[in-house]
């Protein structure tokens, strides 16, 4: 089946937008028959419709896929839900929505949805980003309408970021984990803060691999790492004090970064519920961490 190039416009108002969109984008990049391309930049814009409420952080991706349209609008619906959006009405604020600019070529008129979207051509918000990504550009510079100021460039983030997911060879095995969403499509976006907690903490490169077994981490020859493992996190921390981030992307799995699941403690690769040290400290103090894997592209 041949691959189709779509544009997602991305838009959230509530909470930590950062961690809403590139949630969304990650959570993207993991569907099946599909590949995240290009992100444009980050565009604070006004809200449009319904003006009391916050104002929106809003993107626009390209992807590639061979998932038809219906597909592909379920998929994203998913995603929605997943990061908590709820359709109270028309236009109000949301978490996190993510709407079909055009799907290749196509035309489609139906009850649950139309491509081209039909209000794309009357919205900075989308039309401006998209110009950041898009092929054709002449065609989207001769219907932005330049008199409205209501889309202003982001200024850049600052994320906290495992070392390993950059291409540092920071892993136990003295490896990276290099994730393409990172490397080629962030890289030039945000300010990036790397950090790897079990270095930091004094363990070496490469080093024996550990695991978490309930408030300890213990090494698969039976050496108890936590205190290595607990500095590593304060450092962590440390840094997202110094640079007011609030929000970390992190190597998912690992007994300091992981987030909702990591390893068992068995050294089977057996997988329990549960946070890495790094992660319990970083939540604690509010910092929002979006879970990153080798190679999701």
């Amino acid at each position: 089946m041949r691959w189709t190039r779509v544009y997602l416009s991305m838009g959230s108002n509530i909470g930590n937008k950062y961690y809403y969109l590139l949630g969304g984008i990650f959570a993207i990049s993991k569907l099946k028959k599909t590949k995240v391309t290009s992100l444009s930049k980050f565009y604070t814009t006004d809200p449009v419709g319904y003006l009391d409420q916050d104002k929106f952080l809003n993107c626009v991706i390209e992807i590639k896929t061979q998932l038809l349209p219906y597909e592909l609008l379920r998929e994203l619906q998913r995603i929605e839900l997943k990061f908590k959006r709820i359709r109270k009405f028309r236009w109000g604020p949301r978490t996190l929505d993510i709407d079909i600019i055009s799907y290749g070529n196509l035309n489609l008129n139906t009850k649950d949805l139309v491509i081209p979207h039909p209000r794309f051509k009357e919205r900075n918000f989308v039309l401006i980003p998209l110009l950041d990504v898009i092929r054709d550009k002449s065609y989207i510079r001769s219907i932005i309408d330049y008199s409205d100021k209501s889309v202003r460039l982001e200024k850049k983030e600052t994320l906290l970021i495992s070392s390993c997911l950059t291409g540092k060879k920071t892993s136990y095995k003295g490896t990276a984990n290099d994730n393409y969403i990172i490397t080629k499509l962030l890289k030039d976006k945000f300010k990036f803060i790397e950090t790897c907690p079990e270095v930091e903490g004094g363990l070496s490169i490469p080093r024996l691999q550990s695991e978490r077994i309930g408030d300890r981490v213990i090494n698969n020859q039976g050496i108890d790492v936590t205190i290595e493992f607990k500095l590593g996190a304060d450092i962590a921390l440390k840094k997202t004090y110094d640079n007011n981030i609030k929000l970390a992307l992190l190597k998912g799995k690992s007994p300091s970064c992981g987030i909702d699941t990591i390893y068992d403690g068995t050294f089977k690769k057996n997988i329990i519920s549960g946070n890495g040290i790094t992660t319990d400290l970083l939540l604690l103090n509010g910092i929002d961490i979006i879970e990153v894997n080798k190679d999701e592209q």
